[in-house]
Order: structure tokens, then C-alpha cells, then sequence
């Protein structure tokens, strides 16, 4: 199958907007991170303005898709991906006014109580030992 079907879905017809070979190159677990963050909005209320704390956000697409799609104000978090990195992502994006990428420890994050109206998180699953 081309490249470009893996990346058409009617389920999703937001990503439709988003260059396949973009989205290919900033997969970090394997799945489509629109897709997945698409289908995890559809049960959050999202509206402009509200803050988002992107939690395990990877390379940023989840947090790039966020502010675009919903006008959210995201707070790309990720303790393996750079902040550099991601900054220059979203800023190639044209969203850097509303994604603001943080290298940080979930465990430590510098954020006071009720700050974020909304958290995502992306929890990776590993095998259980028997």
C-alpha cells in the first residue's frame, strides 16, 4: 500500500489537512498521532483559549493538531524529546504563539493546581512480566 493511503482515513478527516510526510517523520510510537489525538478529543470539550497540558506529547504533532484544529493553548511536555527540537517543529508549524514544547519529569512538572483546563496523556504500555 502507498504511503499516502496508510494516511487516509474517512474516521479522520481533519488529518487529511496535514502533510503525510510530515506526520510519518514525527511518529514516535508507531501509531498516527492525529488519529489518535482526533479520536481522544472527541470526548474532551475543547474550545480557543483553553490551556492543554500535552503530556508524552513526543515530537509535538498531537500538540501542533491541538492548537490548530481547536485553538487550544498547548504545553508540549516530553522527558525523552527535545525541547529544541520540538520548538523548531511547531514554530515550521506556524503555531509557536499558542504551543509552548517543555522537556520535563511528569513527575516534577512546574505547573500549580487547576492551571490547565485539560490534560492528555500518553501513557506507553509495556509487556507484563509473568
Amino acid at each position: 500500500m502507498p504511503m499516502d493511503q496508510r494516511l487516509i482515513s474517512d474516521r479522520f478527516p481533519r488529518a487529511l489537512a496535514y502533510n503525510p510526510e510530515w506526520v510519518l517523520a514525527g511518529v514516535s510510537g508507531g501509531a498516527n498521532p492525529l488519529w489518535l489525538t482526533d479520536w481522544l478529543a472527541e470526548a474532551l470539550d475543547l474550545r480557543p483559549g483553553m490551556r492543554v497540558l500535552d503530556l508524552g506529547c513526543g515530537r509535538a504533532l498531537s500538540s501542533v493538531f491541538l492548537r490548530r484544529e481547536f485553538g487550544v493553548q498547548v504545553w508540549a511536555t516530553d522527558l525523552w524529546f527535545s525541547a529544541s527540537e520540538n520548538t523548531r517543529r511547531v514554530r515550521d508549524a506556524g503555531v509557536e504563539d499558542g504551543v509552548f514544547p517543555i522537556r520535563a519529569d511528569a513527575r516534577w512538572l512546574p505547573f500549580s493546581e487547576e492551571f490547565f483546563d485539560a490534560i492528555v496523556e500518553w501513557v506507553k504500555q509495556k509487556g507484563r512480566d509473568k
